[in-house]
């Protein structure tokens, strides 16, 4: 009897235990989500468009009153920018253009390297990097290098097109040079299941693409026509950019990836090399004897900082529910891109490590 007595009351104050435990947690949650609307609610009135915002520097090394900006590409190109809670993350489009603008406003800075380690990514973004690196270069006559890292494939190198001088690590893997759009087409799946598309369509072409029908000719035709379209001007704008003949470059253009080695036998790159290469050649071609080596760093607000400690407290919950978005593109749609490299990643199989 006593014993029971005993048990019972261990019980009573294991559960009381437990309750208060997990009562205070979800006060401390509540205050701390509380927190975050009172410091975002105070800041909106001080509310700055991420392209005004001054960037910090960060010394990376090197000395002098003269400077030498570090701007990193990486990842998939793409102008779409991401959003953690309620933070918004600049898209790798806008973080360029705006570490450019800034460049550019500084007389100080003498070179710009891109240190790129992208599979490539969509036509239009690749497109609008690759021509504000052409207007930054006409508006202050400075130079651009760009140095290749693990991967500078596709889109990545359409990018590369407008620097004066390329250097690539000897394990870097460039080329793909081309276009894709990739699709997938269950309709004999469908049709097996019994899965019908009764989509209401103004015309033969507007589901042009779609997964649940079979392509047609005239659609395939439509497609090939845009691919071929986009595909010329990604060759033009190399033979442009390397000074080679357009046939030339049609010859390596066939989608085939190139080390950094035979990317420098067919002409694709100057020079094998590491970043301090890269540094060393930005002043060769600018007449410094020394410089400092520089990035810009992204200023964060008071709301920003809360926010990342509650990332951390709460974690990533967000989940992805298609390849496509896992391999961190949306199709369809028409892209520069090496698709082998984010299968790779997708899957964790072993890549180029």
């Amino acid at each position: 009897m006593e014993d029971n007595k005993k048990k019972s009351r261990v019980g009573f104050w294991v559960s009381t235990s437990l309750a208060i435990f997990f009562f205070l947690c979800c006060i401390v949650l509540s205050i701390s989500f509380m927190g975050l609307f009172v410091v975002k609610g105070a800041l909106t009135t001080q509310v700055e468009d991420e392209s005004t915002k001054k960037l910090s520097e960060t010394v990376i090394g090197g000395s002098g009153t003269d400077k030498i900006l570090l701007i990193p590409v990486k990842g998939v190109i793409t102008g779409q920018s991401s959003k953690k809670l309620f933070q918004e993350t600049p898209s790798i489009v806008d973080s360029v253009k705006q570490q450019l603008k800034q460049a550019r406003d500084d007389n100080a800075i003498k070179a710009v390297i891109l240190e790129i380690n992208s599979p490539g990514g969509g036509i239009t973004a690749s497109d609008i990097i690759y021509k504000k690196v052409l207007e930054f270069k006409e508006q202050t006559n400075k130079k651009v290098i760009v140095c290749m890292q693990d991967v500078a494939a596709s889109g990545a190198y359409y990018i590369s097109a407008a620097a004066d001088k390329i250097i690539s690590h000897p394990t870097t893997i460039t080329g793909s040079i081309g276009v894709i759009m990739p699709l997938i087409n269950i309709a004999n799946l469908a049709e097996k299941y019994g899965i019908q598309d009764n989509s209401i369509k103004s015309g033969d072409m507007k589901s042009i693409g779609s997964p649940l029908k079979k392509m047609s000719d005239a659609e395939r035709k439509v497609l090939y026509d845009i691919v071929d379209e986009m595909y010329t001007r990604f060759i033009n704008i190399i033979a442009a950019g390397r000074n080679m003949e357009l046939e030339d470059v049609r010859k390596l253009s066939d989608g085939r990836i190139y080390t950094g080695v035979q990317a420098l036998e067919n002409g694709l790159v100057d020079q094998l090399g590491y970043i301090e290469d890269a540094i060393t050649l930005a002043k060769d071609i600018t007449g410094l004897n020394e410089a400092k080596v520089i990035k810009y760093k992204r200023a964060f607000n008071l709301a920003e900082i809360f926010e990342g400690s509650m990332g951390n407290l709460l974690g990533d919950r967000t989940i992805k529910f298609s390849l496509q978005a896992s391999a961190g593109y949306d199709f369809p749609g028409f892209m520069y891109l090496w698709t082998g490299y984010q299968q790779n990643n997708l899957f964790k199989w072993p890549a180029f490590n």
